[in-house]
């Protein structure tokens, strides 16, 4: 009963919380209310749902450069209506999985010593005004970053109680919703390079930064989900799925590599190496000591792929793209036919068959200039992987009489396949990709030749096909873009960077207190960027913004940005608006300034984040010298076109100044003719309100960029020996049970080891919604089943009675 009471109690609290959070939420009002209402109805009715819902919705339920907000987010709502109904669903059943001692142990001191920081960040307790939520540098940023730790301590009830018997919910709900999650961001991704650089326009110092807004002062918070997310496509793809489950599971893997290395981050190429190695590692010890695989097979097959990682990667070189696809056909025709069980019936068949085909693609390669030379070459490849297609589609959906047909297909197309891959590289690369050609060729015939083996190295099954997939199309999406300008421009500079790095982190320790209760139990949560203003140690002043009241009145202060390597770089306040290329709008202002130097820069730009492109300045008048409030009108026509692939428009404001600041007030954007208005809460009286801003190019500022580095200073030497704990605490059983044959937490310890490999350059933790979604992944691959009470009830009847007073006669 009092586990009912404390449980339904809970669930009144969040939902009070809940309704006063929306409340002053700048958003519809009704519309907030069906979506909350909505999904709460749909946790009372199926409450596990909640484990497809947050990990999808997490990485893209973030409004913040519209709304403004960032202390208070979508995802708190969300996560507020999660434990309203789901405390409320509970009742009074017991949980079907708990969590080990140690962990309990380890996650109860690191949340202590997170409240510990957070109360050294808070005191003393700072007045509240417009800017205690609305910047980083207030002393309750530290609630902000508190709540990364809190919401899964909260979720943790619900998540034991419906992870359902022996887990069984989390790898039927919380994996797909993680993949849909994944999915989402990819195609964030997708779609920022496909309206900005371009797709495959890799030679661009364009770095997506997809549905993180917390990204508008740099960090990692892609790269960090990314690693999460990603090795979750293995649990898709294991124990040989069906072919639309596999088919879903590659279309996933392959967004997900290409959204991962289009970022260009060399800590995610890290962290996807090193959540592949536990994967495989782990899964190669499994079936070591299962019997099931041998260590000759296993080094045998990884010298394989390695070797055409080689070979490919000169192809493309040399051949680019067209050489590159060619290859991977002739390759995947090639391992079809070497594991394909039907023995060829009709060799005679087979090769009349394939001296026509041979001479066919001969005839359409060969013939023709300049253009249609080229036509000729694609033509008679596609014509060689048509036949291929048709003897992989008999050898899978072919009746098992048909199967054989299939193999004689494969194997007439081979040679032709070969000569096409040769007349498209060359055709590209010319005579100089003749050897990268020829080396592809002899591991097609390698491979096709490995079933005349007395004992093939392969069968041709579900799960030969699943690696051969998932080579192809991480080969795919690696071999172009690590080939690329801009990926060789980034590992050029490790050495440089990483100086950088090194003094950063030397600086962040030095800005530290020097008392013995700052070195046990850190300068705070949330301290950094303030500490950064007032204690860097080589001059910098960041760019600042801050709203000032005075009677009867709020407007906005722009600081000046001073940097002693002499770049200024701004801080920018934004608003997207809703605005037609080729009209003209006036813009509208009252300023105040104390030095002359002090002026506004107004733009529009096409921009998602931290990249404007294609701007279109309001050319100010020069104005004197005032002691009061002057107002400035001035056109600003927007002259760039309209995008195909429909990039935003943002309203830019900053002080171009690098010397004294500025005050701005009553901002108007109007369209001419109309009348219409463009911006919101252009008076500041709402603070923050639909005005959210940006540091585009120094980040360092803002970020401690080190996992470690940040934990040190935010909660001193006790709290790093915490957290080390927790991640021994969780990370030590998900080895143990992973060689036992536990796939997820094979892979939940791959997400933590990537996200960890992306901390070793990057802070993680000031991004809440990260630390929630690490801290829930720890979680959940750490419960166990819970032992099952069984209760002896004694019941003293009249015939027990009767059987005692014989025992004791």
């Amino acid at each position: 009963m009092m586990r009912l009471l404390a449980r339904r109690g809970a669930a009144l609290a969040a939902a009070g919380l809940l309704l006063a959070a929306a409340s002053v939420y700048p958003a519809p009002t009704l519309l907030l209310a069906v979506l909350l209402g909505a999904y709460m109805a749909l946790l009372l009715w199926r409450p596990a749902a909640w484990l497809v819902a947050v990990p999808a919705l997490l990485p893209v339920l973030d409004f913040a450069p519209w709304t403004g907000w960032f202390f208070l987010e979508e995802l708190d709502l969300l996560l507020l209506a999660t434990c309203a109904a789901g405390y409320w669903r509970l009742g009074d059943a017991p949980p079907r999985t708990k969590l080990p001692g140690t962990a309990r142990v380890a996650l109860g001191l690191f949340v202590l010593c997170y409240l510990i920081a957070a109360w050294r960040g808070l005191m003393p307790l700072a007045p509240l005004d417009a800017n205690s939520f609305a910047n980083y540098t207030s002393p309750y940023n530290g609630l902000r970053v508190l709540k990364g730790v809190l919401w899964p301590l909260l979720l943790l009830p619900l998540l034991r109680a419906t992870a359902g018997e022996q887990g069984s919910n989390l790898q039927r709900l919380l994996v797909p919703g993680m993949l849909l999650g994944l999915t989402a961001c990819s195609l964030a991704v997708v779609w920022e390079r496909l309206a900005f650089p371009g797709l495959f326009n890799f030679a661009s110092d364009y770095r997506p930064t997809a549905p993180f807004s917390a990204m508008h002062t740099g960090g990692a918070a892609l790269d960090a989900y990314l690693a999460m997310a990603f090795p979750f496509v293995t649990l898709w793809l294991v124990n040989h799925p069906p072919p639309r489950r596999l088919a879903l599971g590659l279309l996933v893997l392959g967004l997900g590599l290409f959204a991962g290395l289009t970022t260009f981050s060399r800590d995610i190429y890290l962290a996807y190496a090193a959540a592949g190695g536990v994967i495989a590692g782990i899964g190669a010890v499994h079936h070591l000591r299962g019997g099931s695989l041998s260590g000759r097979s296993m080094a045998a097959s990884l010298l394989v792929l390695v070797l055409a990682y080689w070979i490919l990667g000169q192809v493309f070189e040399s051949s680019g793209y067209r050489g590159l696809g060619a290859a991977l056909g002739l390759l995947a025709t090639a391992l079809l036919l070497g594991g394909a069980a039907p023995r060829l019936g009709k060799p005679l068949l087979a090769a009349a068959l394939a001296l026509g085909l041979l001479l066919l693609v001969a005839a359409l390669g060969l013939l023709g200039s300049g253009g249609s030379a080229a036509k000729g070459s694609y033509l008679a490849y596609g014509l060689a992987l048509l036949c291929a297609a048709g003897g992989a589609g008999l050898l899978a959906l072919g009746a098992p009489a048909q199967r054989p047909r299939g193999v004689l297909l494969l194997a007439a197309a081979l040679p032709a396949q070969a000569l096409a891959a040769i007349l498209v590289a060359r055709h590209y690369g010319g005579n100089d990709t003749l050897p990268a050609i020829s080396m592809v060729l002899l591991l097609a015939v390698a491979l096709a030749a490995s079933r005349l083996l007395p004992r093939p190295p392969w069968t041709l099954d579900r799960g030969t096909l699943t690696v051969s997939f998932f080579s192809a199309i991480v080969f795919a999406a690696l071999i172009p873009i690590s080939s690329s300008y801009y990926t060789g421009t980034r590992f050029a500079t490790v050495g440089r960077d990483m100086d950088t790095r090194l003094a950063h982190w030397s600086e962040a320790l030095s800005m530290m207190d020097d008392t013995a209760l700052t070195s046990a139990f850190g300068q705070g949560l949330g301290r950094f960027p303030q500490a950064y203003v007032w204690q860097n140690t080589h001059g910098e002043i960041p760019g600042t913004f801050k709203y000032v009241d005075e009677p009867g009145n709020r407007y906005l202060l722009l600081g000046a940005a001073q940097y002693a390597i002499g770049y200024g770089e701004v801080l920018r306040m934004l608003q997207h608006v809703d605005m037609k290329p080729g009209q003209r709008y006036t813009l509208s202002f009252d300023m105040r300034r104390q030095h002359l130097d002090a002026g506004p820069a107004a733009m529009v730009c096409a921009r998602w984040l931290i990249y404007p492109m294609a701007c279109s300045p309001a050319r100010m008048p020069p104005s004197p010298l005032v002691q009061d409030w002057q107002h400035v009108t001035v056109e600003l026509p927007v002259r760039q076109q309209a995008t195909a692939w429909g990039a935003p428009l943002v309203f830019e404001l900053y002080n171009r100044s690098h010397k004294a600041p500025l005050e701005i007030d009553n901002v108007s954007l109007r369209e001419a003719g109309s009348g219409r208005e463009l911006l919101r809460n252009g008076s500041f009286s709402d603070g923050h309100d639909y005005w959210f801003f940006s540091s585009d190019r120094n980040h360092m500022p803002w970020h401690v960029k080190s996992f470690a580095v940040n934990q040190l200073f935010e909660l001193g030497w006790v709290g790093v020996a915490a957290t080390a704990f927790l991640l021994l605490a969780v990370g030590a059983p998900m080895v143990a049970r992973g060689l036992g044959g536990d796939h997820f937490a094979t892979v939940s310890l791959a997400a933590l080891t990537g996200c960890m490999m992306v901390g070793l350059f990057d802070s993680i933790t000031d991004v809440p919604r990260l630390s929630t979604l690490f801290l829930l992944l720890a979680l959940a691959g750490s419960l166990k089943p819970a032992r099952k009470r069984i209760k002896v009830r004694r019941q003293r009847n009249g015939a027990e009675d009767q059987d005692a007073d014989a025992l004791m006669a």
